[in-house]
């Protein structure tokens, strides 16, 4: 239930893509820069929220842990506070500075929906390990190619978006490092090559 949750929010990142339309390029990425490094802090001071109490109070303390007990419904255990929705507004932050906004868009689509479905699969029908990265599989791997290949194919013609999807799955398979980075930035490499 738990990475049910975490994805919801995952894939509720694709608003990146309207704040691009809306926005533009620059004031959005200063927005999404302005999440991650609010996120940042935040966990920061969660993680050591005794360190920094100034002002104490029951009432405080109360509202404390009702936003503690709402926020760790979404957080993997053994990861700082907010650590992978800090590191999602990265990558969509690099994203939208390094690439026209049409790629930008197509990397966060692909970042937002398609990790959001391969991890889901993979936890609930995952059977069949990938050798070079054992927290990954064959099932969530194919259900993130077939995502990618269809949220691309509304920036680009469905043969391009067949090997920006082989590309992008190749990233999201890649071990010990952070697919979060990994994914907007190939999918978006990629797509600029062949656009």
């Amino acid at each position: 239930m738990l990475e049910i949750k975490r994805k919801i929010v995952h894939a509720s990142g694709v608003f990146t893509i309207f704040l691009i339309l809306w926005l533009g390029k620059w004031n959005t990425a200063l927005v999404v820069f302005l999440i991650a490094l609010m996120l940042f802090l935040f966990g920061g001071y969660r993680k050591n929220k005794d360190k920094y109490k100034i002002i104490k109070s029951k009432k405080l303390d109360e509202f404390e842990k009702f936003i503690e007990s709402s926020f760790n419904e979404y957080e993997r255990p053994n990861t700082s506070p907010f650590q992978g929705a800090t590191e999602f507004f990265v990558g969509c932050f690099f994203a939208t500075i390094l690439f026209e906004p049409r790629i930008a868009m197509a990397a966060i689509s692909v970042l937002s929906l398609a990790d959001a479905t391969s991890t889901l699969i993979g936890s609930y029908y995952g059977e069949h390990k990938i050798p070079i990265n054992k927290k990954k599989t064959f099932e969530g791997s194919i259900s993130f190619f077939a995502t990618a290949f269809l949220a691309l194919v509304f920036f680009v013609d469905p043969l391009k978006a067949l090997v920006i999807a082989i590309f992008s799955t190749f990233a999201e398979i890649l071990p010990k490092v952070d697919d979060n980075l990994v994914i907007p930035i190939t999918t978006g490499i990629v797509m600029t090559i062949i656009v």
